[in-house]
């Protein structure tokens, strides 16, 4: 008959190529897990730094709420201070306002009282026609007692 290779005797190229084909499958296999893996765990990575980025940001904002309620509450009191302020300068101009007209009102109440009382003296003190030297007396020491007051004499006038 004729001559067939003895399968035992010689190498079978198909069962190289499919040794091959499997080796490499398996090489593909290895390097497929290899690059999930390193995927994975870069994906892994990076949603640990988002979730760690959020929660930094989620303090920050957390934060500047919490400053900007603060700002507001201080804003409130510093109004309510300015108002309580404004009140109390108010309030004491008013006062000032009233013990400036009292004062002027005593000055002149005074003024007035001094005024009658040198009239009444220079009333009583004047002497009756006909008494001299009384007279002249009598106006010297009126006179004296008007500078001494603070007013003018007659014989200044």
């Amino acid at each position: 008959m004729g001559t067939t290779p003895d399968p035992v005797a010689g190498t079978n190229p198909f069962a190289d190529l499919a040794k091959f084909v499997l080796t490499a499958a398996e090489r593909n296999m290895t390097l497929a897990q290899s690059w999930a893996d390193v995927l994975m765990g870069t994906l892994k990575e990076q949603s640990e730094h988002a979730r760690t980025n959020l929660a930094g940001m989620t303090a920050a904002l957390e934060a500047m709420d919490r400053t900007l309620t603060s700002q507001e509450e201080a804003n409130r009191a510093m109004r309510k201070s300015l108002e309580a302020h404004r009140q109390l300068i108010d309030h004491y101009l008013a006062a000032q306002e009233r013990t400036a007209r009292l004062l002027r009102t005593a000055v002149d109440d005074l003024k007035d009282a001094g005024q009658s009382q040198i009239d009444a003296a220079t009333a009583l003190l004047t002497p009756p026609a006909g008494a001299a030297p009384l007279t002249q007396l009598m106006q010297a020491w009126t006179d004296t007692v008007t500078r001494f007051s603070g007013g003018r004499a007659d014989h200044d006038r």
